[in-house]
């Protein structure tokens, strides 16, 4: 974890006290992941106590790595973890709004407005905001190519130069429209040691042997296995233990010799069962005999051992195959077919690639870069790529980026205003304000003035140009007309996620300290265990993507 002590603070000693606003841990924040919005956004240098270094700009990655005592502070993190977790993008948008309402809630609140009354005018605002987006969204089909190029571009501009930048966002795009949109069946790999133009496309399903501690010896690196029949067994493929009460008396070497060549037999009998259904890879999902996987060898089997359950299960849905529980359960009927495996060495490291699948089409995307946190990073960055491309596909609307999203809800939130109630009046009116801190944003990381910027950006939206936002160059511009766009479901999310965090805070108003759960951990999770194995948590995937994969 990495130390934000600096940033955010508390003195968790006392017992009970009056809480201070939420608007200052969260805006605290906010702060910190400001200057990282847009396609002008700048990099965090995150350092943990053992000095490793990450370098990012993803807002969830940074709120993550931080250390945040505040118990406000750690719900606004997990509130932006969540929202990771479920849309994939929009993490740094959802914290700058977050933060923002809470602020103006707590002008309000300070002028006499009760914090029911604020949640009610946000709940009627965000109604309205929703209604906005969804009109201001643009069809989009998952066959138009085009405009999905032109969301994976807006999702990554800033973070390379144009050149890299098309030539990930084409990356992306391709490997997604190549697999149907379904994620499940997509992977990414991060590798240092080559540079950013050597990232590549590969069909078919890429198993990095380190992650994944899939065992392969026989296959010479570069060697290919054209045509292979493949078999999936799930158990260990050894000679059965014998029982505890269970003895074996040797009294000279022919009786020891008699053993010997009896287990020697018996380990033959499972190369023989392979050999005569012609398998040339045996994959398992556990451990192989180092005597059998070497007679297998030495027939021309291919062995593979100690494949993870999900790639284990993957492979044999790809190739057509049945996974049995033993090698003597196995039948012509079970074997799947691949067109080539292939053993490839790559950033140190060891990979086997099953490409030609009959059964599923699987891709992978290798990207590279000069050192492992460039590398990292880049696979950050396209996991968010990955998640504005599918979410457009999915919900098929666009909505025009740049701050003219959020610059047609505040215009349209606070007409609404005048519709409402005087005091219901103030709260929509405070949301419609709040939803200007991304066009801020933007214009202060492009190095415009923001009140300058916004009153601009007004007129032009009076004037019905409600694509108008602002550009990486600080011009405005129809951003539909230059491409820059994103799905019009991630704005919609980050203001919701922003919306039920803010109400849940408003309402507190009181810090109490509670007895501690004798059954859970520091953490405040169980830590029994249930059905023979232990909870995780959650890691989750900055995309917020199922990776079936290893990734």
């Amino acid at each position: 974890m990495y130390d934000a002590s600096d940033i955010i603070d508390d003195d968790p000693s006392t017992s009970s006290s009056t809480i201070e606003h939420p608007a200052i841990p969260a805006q605290a924040l906010a702060s910190t992941l400001g200057a990282t919005l847009g396609p002008n956004g700048l990099d965090k240098m995150l350092i943990d106590r053992q000095g490793t270094v990450v370098i990012t700009n993803t807002g969830a990655t940074v709120l993550e790595s931080l250390e945040v005592d505040d118990p406000i502070g750690r719900i606004v993190r997990d509130a932006v973890h969540a929202h990771a977790h479920r849309t994939g993008d929009g993490t740094t948008t959802t914290a700058l709004l977050l933060g923002e309402l809470l602020s103006e809630a707590e002008t309000l609140v300070g002028g006499g407005l009760h914090p029911n009354t604020i949640v009610d005018g946000y709940g009627i605002a965000l109604e309205s905001a929703h209604n906005v987006l969804r009109e201001l969204a643009v069809p989009v089909e998952a066959s138009d190519h085009g405009t999905l190029q032109q969301i994976a571009s807006t999702a990554i501009t800033g973070k390379w130069d144009s050149a890299a930048t098309a030539r990930f966002a084409t990356l992306t795009v391709d490997a997604l429209c190549s697999v149907d949109f379904d994620v499940t069946r997509a992977t990414l790999h991060a590798y240092p040691g080559a540079t950013l133009a050597d990232s590549e496309q590969v069909d078919g399903i890429f198993i990095d042997t380190e992650t994944s501690s899939t065992a392969i010896d026989a296959l010479e690196t570069g060697r290919i296995r054209t045509d292979p029949t493949l078999a999936f067994v799930e158990a260990e493929i050894e000679l059965p233990e014998r029982d505890g009460s269970e003895t074996v008396v040797v009294r000279d070497t022919e009786e020891l010799q008699a053993v010997c060549e009896y287990e020697q037999e018996r380990k033959d009998d499972v190369r023989d069962v392979v050999v005569d259904l012609d398998i040339d890879v045996l994959v398992c999902r556990q451990s192989i005999d180092d005597e059998i996987r070497t007679g297998l060898e030495n027939a021309g089997v291919l062995a593979i051992e100690r494949t993870r359950q999900d790639e284990f299960a993957a492979i044999a849905r790809a190739t057509d195959g049945e996974s049995v529980a033993s090698v003597r359960d196995l039948d012509r009927g079970d074997l799947g077919t691949a067109e080539a495996v292939r053993h490839r060495s790559i950033g140190g490291g060891d990979a086997v690639v099953f490409s030609g699948l009959p059964a599923e089409e699987h891709v992978s995307l290798v990207l590279r870069g000069g050192t492992q946190h460039v590398a990292e990073e880049t696979r950050r960055i396209v996991e968010d790529c990955i998640a504005a491309v599918q979410h457009a596909a999915d919900d098929g609307g666009v909505v025009p980026g740049g701050g003219a999203g959020m610059t047609a809800v505040a215009r349209e939130v606070a007409a609404r205003a005048t519709q409402e109630g005087r005091r219901t009046a103030l709260a929509v009116d405070a949301f419609a304000d709040a939803t200007t801190v991304i066009p801020r944003a933007l214009a202060r990381n492009a190095g415009l003035d923001p009140i300058d910027a916004m009153a601009a950006l007004r007129v032009r939206h009076n004037e019905g140009n409600s694509a108008v936002g602002i550009d990486r160059s600080g011009e405005l511009r129809n951003m539909c007309e230059v491409g820059v766009v994103e799905p019009a479901t991630v704005p919609i999310r980050c203001l919701e996620t922003a919306f039920e965090t803010a109400s849940l805070l408003l309402r507190v108003d009181e810090r109490l300290a509670a007895t501690p759960d004798p059954d859970s951990d520091a953490t405040g999770h169980g830590g029994h265990e249930h059905a023979g194995h232990e909870h995780e948590r959650d890691s989750g995937h900055p995309g917020g993507y199922p990776w079936a994969l290893s990734h």
